[in-house]
């Protein structure tokens, strides 16, 4: 299917009464049902009975479709809470896979139609042996209707929770939510910051991945659906105003996550639609083409021409460019092919005009198909300025951010929630960069990284994250201020780990050592072919290299020595100068290297720096900064 306005199928039809019931509000309750009086029950299984048809689950309003190229966008910027309610089908849309879900444009959350409708508060079984499935899914073409199946006899006044199963597609939400089999298994939720992160982490890269895929009018059609469905309900929900008083606080601080993610991902989408723009069908232009209005592979109309020497009568029609050059005269002429595959070597520039559609009218629907296409890349140009306006005028605004949390000083709590959750936000931005660039691999990966290491990274990267979202303005720092400051904050984070792990190693006591231990331990599971975890042990990492790995019982009781190099390079200095080195510490006057440096970053955590240097890679000696603070 193709176009606009594709299906008027969305809304439910009948009177607008409040006894209506039915699918399309075709019943009353009053004048089609009467109370049964005796004490009759229902079953699913009875004879003349069957499915209770529940409602339609989606689409419920046209703008539920969405090509599965838009729903990823939406789904990424509204922080994955549209795929808790999305369906595939079968029906192409626009040329590509359909998505129907009844999410908000602006919100990412169900919307107001859906709220209204039963199929919304059906529940999943999950993995949950003790849940019964009673609800099944009708997956038609174009869209999807839930029906309950009451297998237990039920009598008036019972009730029955609704249960359906979102199968195997369903699993990685599951994971996020916390009832998955991997969260049988140890893996936690979203609601553990480490965990969430590194998911996100993930998908952000994913992400990219695809939209670096996507056609030119693939990435238009994201970015005039951004425009036209999202952004101004976004810029309105976080506007200046007190978000105590917002019906749903989730929504609200869910927008603002989306504010930050349209950001990051309009560059991603800039950065993709230059490059695509550039790769058009149009090549660079000859000299003689160049001045002229018509160029090759252009259909035009040759008005009443032809050369003097052939014997042809005048011709008055549509023909094809093939090429543009100058006579002995120096005038521009064109050498053009007509339907039927013959053609004129000479015509002046002067007897040719545009086409108009009634021209096509006698001839070839392939010409008529390379004009119409020749006018849609016309104006290619212009879109793609206009797009990339509108791409820019949805970059981060620092200013608007401190307004919006002027207005909500009085409310703590959503201060701190709003706060909290940037912080996070754009700290999965800075591990984007970390890992894309290969400066730090597996980031807050217990089975990489020690406790010690990963409390590091993040407190130097909300370090680093309030900085690049400052909550005041600061017109009186000068930026060297600024950056002095965040260099203070992360050496001093950097000469508190190194400490930590210094004094953990001097321990002697047995008892109060294996439990310090443990924040230099390493968590390694090991997990059955039938998915049933075998075993899960902590380790260290030791000076011999005959047995590097040590369990951290033997390590107390003084059976091996801990590689205190490893730690305090590999597992602490290399972590902070890795994210330092992201930032252009000289932005401000080529002075940077002594707010930071490597150098000094060695000076404060006490650590040799000939080692050090020696056990560098050589790239990371040639990092190059990506980001610098704003002011």
């Amino acid at each position: 299917l193709h176009g606009d306005d594709l299906h008027g199928d969305e809304i439910h039809f009948g009177p607008k009464t409040d006894d209506s019931v039915g699918f399309w509000n075709e019943f009353s309750l009053i004048e089609d049902f009467q109370d049964s009086n005796d004490n009759i029950t229902f079953s699913s299984k009875f004879p003349g009975c069957g499915l209770v048809e529940l409602d339609r689950y989606a689409p419920l309003l046209p703008e539920d479709r969405k090509t599965d190229i838009v729903f990823s966008v939406k789904d990424f910027i509204f922080s994955f809470e549209p795929s808790s309610w999305r369906f595939d089908v079968s029906e192409e849309l626009n040329g590509c896979h359909q998505v129907v879900d009844f999410t908000d444009d602006t919100t990412g959350a169900p919307h107001i139609v859906a709220k209204s409708n039963v199929a919304m508060y059906v529940n999943e079984v999950g993995h949950n042996i003790d849940l019964v499935e009673n609800v099944c899914s009708l997956e038609k073409p174009r869209s999807v209707y839930y029906y309950a199946s009451i297998g237990t006899p039920m009598k008036k006044g019972e009730t029955v929770e609704l249960l359906v199963n979102y199968k195997e597609g369903y699993e990685s939400m599951r994971v996020r939510r916390g009832y998955g089999k991997a969260n049988l298994l140890g893996v936690k939720s979203d609601n553990d910051d480490y965990s969430r992160v590194q998911r996100n982490l993930a998908e952000r890269i994913s992400f990219e991945d695809s939209i670096k895929s996507y056609r030119e009018d693939e990435v238009g059609s994201v970015i005039d659906f951004l425009e036209n469905r999202v952004w101004d309900g976004i810029v309105s929900a976080t506007s200046c105003l007190s978000l105590e008083s917002a019906k749903n606080k989730c929504d609200v601080i869910r927008q603002i996550i989306a504010r930050r993610r349209l950001d990051w991902t309009s560059r991603i989408l800039g950065s993709h639609y230059s490059v695509v723009g550039r790769g058009g069908s149009h090549k660079e232009a000859r000299h003689d083409e160049a001045d002229s209005t018509f160029k090759v592979g252009m259909v035009v109309y040759v008005n009443n021409w032809m050369e003097a020497e052939d014997p042809r009568p005048p011709y008055s029609g549509v023909a094809t460019v093939n090429n543009v050059f100058r006579d002995k005269f120096d005038r521009i002429c064109l050498g053009v092919s007509l339907p039927g595959g013959k053609s004129i070597c000479c015509v002046p520039e002067g007897v040719i005009s545009e086409p108009t559609e009634d021209d096509f009218v006698e001839a070839p629907r392939r010409m008529h198909s390379n004009w119409l296409k020749w006018k849609r890349e016309e104006s290619h140009p212009q879109k793609r300025e206009s797009r990339q306006l509108v791409l820019e005028k949805m970059r981060w605004d620092s200013s608007h951010f401190r307004n919006l949390l002027s207005c909500n000083q009085s409310s703590s709590d959503m201060h701190s929630r709003i706060m909290d959750s940037l912080r996070w936000e754009v700290s999965e931005e800075l591990l984007y960069l970390l890992v894309k660039d290969n400066r730090l691999h597996h980031p807050l990966n217990d089975r990489h990284w020690c406790p010690i290491s990963m409390r590091l990274l993040t407190r130097s990267l909300h370090v680093v994250a309030d900085n690049i979202i400052p909550t005041h303005e600061r017109k009186e720092s000068s930026y060297e201020d600024v950056l002095s400051a965040c260099a203070e904050k992360l050496l001093v984070i950097l000469r508190e780990a190194t400490e930590a792990v210094r004094n953990i190693l001097a321990l002697d006591k047995e008892e109060a050592k294996e439990n310090f231990l443990r924040y230099l331990a390493f968590h390694e599971k090991s997990v059955s072919e039938c998915g049933t975890e075998q075993s899960s042990r902590y380790y260290l990492k030791a000076e011999s290299e005959v047995t590097p790995h040590v369990s951290v019982e033997d390590c107390s009781k003084g059976q091996t020595t801990l590689d205190e190099n490893f730690y305090l390079i590999h597992q602490v200095l290399f972590v902070t100068h890795a994210l330092a080195s992201l930032i252009d510490w000289n932005n401000f006057n080529n002075r940077g290297e002594g707010i930071y440096s490597f150098e000094k970053a060695c000076q404060i955590a006490a650590i040799d720096l000939d080692l050090a240097r020696r056990l560098q890679t050589e790239k990371s000696r040639s990092w190059k900064p990506l980001i610098f603070l704003p002011l």
